[in-house]
């Protein structure tokens, strides 16, 4: 298996436990309050690659210095506390509608981030794969409409969102070149934990006081896998694929959070769910980074 190839198969299994985690999050909310969810995700997600912080990558040595430091930081706070804070603002503000669509903006942005700041080449049909692919989560959405009912400053807060995680997908890939994947993984999830103390302690009735059992399993997987196997398969991945190519696999989010939803909470499949479904899967051929035949050679490991 080539380098890219076992990047791929990151990014898939990455972003089925992502979509694992909707269903996740709605049973935690029953017992925990989001910014909880959110402390409790980072924290044990910096403590299970902790020991990773000092790892040493191909023999080769490195030490701590400021300007990593400070891009650990800075990642933690743009990837992790700041999107959550505005997602939970914005969808205060706007409607759950928008919510899920201004998440299937977040491959877009990405691409265009990764154009722009990495001189990334887009091809035209992985272009054509995410306008599919954004017409297709439309759809599974339920078709909500930009700005209805007034809700314009909801709309501009989750859209900051999105532009934050873009940003966070872009930037993670240069710094798997200065850091092993396991150690920027951990220190970026410990900066986001750190900032994200204050506005827990800061928010009245957020710590509870009793821990429910299916609340409590449900963030148990949060963290686990959600944050700390997630995010590292994510960190992994950006050393075999350009983050170019990995925006597309983030359309699987959807697709796989229908079926879940089909299956274990029974929603009903309506047309628009069925053709949104369909068009994401389509996009998804359309847009993956290489055709039979093609060069399948990742970055060189660093």
């Amino acid at each position: 298996m080539s380098r890219k190839t076992s990047g791929i198969w990151m990014l898939i299994f990455a972003n089925l436990i992502w979509a694992g985690s909707y269903p996740a999050t709605a049973i935690a909310l029953r017992g925990f309050h989001p910014l909880f969810i959110t402390g409790v995700r980072l924290g044990i997600g910096a403590l299970v690659l902790a020991p990773f912080l000092g790892w040493q990558r191909n023999r080769r040595t490195w030490r701590w210095t400021v300007p990593l430091l400070l891009a650990g930081l800075v990642m933690g706070i743009v990837g992790f506390t700041l999107p959550v804070w505005l997602q939970a603002q914005g969808v205060r503000l706007s409607t759950p509608g928008l919510a899920a669509i201004s998440i299937a903006l977040e491959p877009i942005f990405t691409v265009i981030i990764a154009a722009r700041v990495l001189r990334q080449k887009i091809l035209g049909r992985q272009a054509w794969g995410l306008i599919v692919a954004l017409v297709g989560s439309w759809a599974v959405a339920g078709l909500p409409r930009p700005g209805a009912a007034g809700y314009w400053s909801g709309d501009l807060i989750l859209l900051a969102a999105v532009i934050c995680w873009a940003s966070y997908n872009v930037y993670s890939e240069p710094l798997t070149v200065r850091l092993p994947a396991a150690t920027s993984t951990a220190a970026t999830l410990l900066a986001g934990f750190l900032t994200t103390l204050p506005l827990i302690v800061g928010t009245p009735d957020t710590v509870p006081t009793r821990l429910l059992p299916g609340p409590t399993v449900a963030l148990a997987f949060l963290a686990l896998l959600a944050t700390a196997a997630a995010y590292l398969l994510w960190m992994l991945a950006m050393e075999r694929v350009s983050v170019s190519d990995a925006a597309i696999y983030f359309y699987l989010q959807p697709l796989a959070g229908v079926l879940l939803s089909v299956l274990i909470v029974g929603t009903p499949v309506t047309r628009p769910v069925i053709f949104g479904s369909l068009l994401i899967a389509v996009a998804l051929i359309l847009g993956k980074p290489f055709k039979p035949g093609e060069a399948r050679g990742g970055r060189e490991a660093v």
